[in-house]
């Protein structure tokens, strides 16, 4: 009885504001900070190379432009993602994960530094020149138009086949691998969160230094120097802060207790054939999945036409580059204000509502996008007396940076959701199908249809040319998913209720 009073009349670990919004004791800021900086400078990178590998395609390839995106990403990203992942899963049984740490950012540093030193100001040399690159286009089938450039101006290639894998890699891989070894039970649920509100800080300043350094040091592309050079400045960071956090901070027992640590369970592993087999057994799973290649499929869409206007429209790479910068400073303040009302919308709403604004609003908006571009290519050049590309350049940011943030704090968050009322086995295993199948066809998906495009349907035809059918696919793409929301979300209520009965 006595232990019961106790009980009811102890003070709460924090007050009601700190607990919402700073949930961290004063002694556990020696390890609190040290891991927030780690997320802040590998996302500090991340923002940094995403924003300019666009701007080299765009605007430095010989023979290049928007339609490379998808080649590349097809053709040349996805096979050095599965590359990567061989390398990544032998250098940790070889050597363990912190030697693996340091392997993998040093060398991702240390293409940087041949790039800014030997391969960008060399690239003339080094690249086969215009006639050269149109005189193969000619001479190669047309399905080879596009892909040539890349394999033609291969440095930047490589540029961007790398700077899209240090996302995944650094991010996933590295950054929360490590969270998890190190944060303890009793930190999991405050500080997890915590880390991807100072990231998106992280990607905020990134944003900022990318608006700033190009203005400054616009000659002679010097800025492009200075920007990949403060990239390996925070990759030198990281590995810096990775050897204090363990060398000091998890040397004290009051900040790290191994037997606290919550054990992650091993990832299943699930091959291609044995993901679709499963898929094909589980209407639920599939149904997951459709959603998650729908995301990528529809932003993928929208982000690529996007790019495209943006080319047309600014003619000064220094300018592109500001408006990524911008993209990447809205996406990080929005993602930040909507993690703060999305907690809300999934505790009071219900999985239903929360799943479908993500859905929503890549439609709406999507919609819309589509609508200033198909009104200013077939109708008029001008909406309410304003060029249409300039419009479509400033919605599609706008655009763009609200769906990204619905989509790291609904989107991801509804789609773990849908998980939970399996049993084990088929959670784990369904899990690692979906990320499998779905993950990889939502990516590949788009850049597949638009390379049937611009290679098949017509070789060597622009992104624009193909406006309508691209318009067409978006609504049938966002239609699926909508409706895969409203039946998976049926078969979840059933679901928990079923478990709620067993229990």
């Amino acid at each position: 009885m006595g232990d019961s009073t106790q009980t009811s009349t102890q003070k709460p670990e924090f007050g009601k504001l700190q607990s919402l919004l700073w949930p961290i004791h004063a002694h556990e800021m020696k390890k609190f900070l040290p891991m927030s900086f780690l997320m802040f400078f590998i996302l500090f990178v991340y923002t940094m190379v995403r924003d300019l590998k666009d701007t080299l395609v765009q605007y430095y390839t010989v023979c290049g432009g928007t339609e490379l995106i998808s080649q590349l990403k097809l053709w040349f990203v996805m096979p050095m993602a599965f590359l990567l992942v061989i390398v990544y899963a032998a250098l940790i049984n070889k050597f363990g994960f912190q030697k693996t740490f340091y392997i993998m950012v040093s060398a991702f540093m240390a293409f940087y530094v041949l790039f800014i030193t030997v391969l960008f100001p060399c690239r003339a040399m080094l690249h086969p020149g215009e006639a050269t690159v149109k005189a193969m286009q000619a001479s190669w089938p047309g399905f080879f138009h596009w892909i040539i450039p890349c394999i033609t101006n291969w440095s930047i290639t490589l540029f961007y086949v790398l700077s899209e894998l240090w996302g995944t890699m650094a991010i996933s891989s590295l950054f929360w691998q490590f969270a998890y070894q190190v944060t303890m039970k009793n930190e999991v649920k405050r500080f997890f969160g915590l880390y991807a509100i100072v990231g998106n800080i992280g990607v905020v300043c990134s944003g900022g230094f990318l608006k700033t350094i190009p203005k400054m040091f616009k000659a002679n592309d010097l800025y492009i120097y200075i920007l990949i050079g403060g990239c390996i400045v925070f990759g030198i960071a990281t590995m810096a802060m990775y050897w204090y956090i363990n060398s000091v901070v998890l040397k004290d027992p009051t900040l790290y207790d191994p037997t606290q640590v919550k054990s992650k369970k091993k990832k299943e592993k699930v091959g291609v054939m044995d993901g679709i087999k499963m898929l094909g057994k589980s209407r639920y799973l599939l149904l997951i999945c459709a959603i998650v290649i729908s995301y990528g499929v529809a932003i993928n869409f929208c982000e690529v036409i996007w790019k495209k206007y943006m080319k047309i429209y600014f003619s000064d790479p220094t300018e592109y580059t500001d408006m990524m910068a911008n993209l990447s400073m809205l996406t990080g303040i929005l993602t930040i204000v909507v993690s703060l009302f999305g907690q809300n919308i999934l505790r009071k709403a219900k999985w239903r509502t929360a799943a479908l604004i993500p859905a929503i609003i890549l439609a709406v908006f999507g919609g819309i996008f589509f609508s200033i571009v198909l009104f200013g290519k077939y109708v008029s050049p001008t909406i309410f007396g304003i060029n249409f590309v300039v419009l479509a350049v400033w919605f599609g940011l706008a655009q763009d940076a609200l769906s990204k943030s619905v989509k790291y704090c609904l989107f991801d968050a509804t789609k773990n959701m849908a998980y939970l009322p399996l049993d084990e086995d088929t959670r784990t295993k369904g899990q690692a199908a979906v990320e499998v199948i779905g993950g990889r066809a939502g990516k590949a998906g788009a850049s597949l249809i638009q390379t049937f495009l611009i290679s098949v349907i017509s070789a060597g035809s622009q992104l624009t040319d193909h406006l309508v059918a691209i318009t067409a696919i978006l609504g049938i793409t966002a239609a699926g998913w909508i409706g895969s929301v409203f039946n998976l979300s049926n078969k979840y209520e059933a679901k928990v209720a079923e478990n709620s009965i067993k229990e």
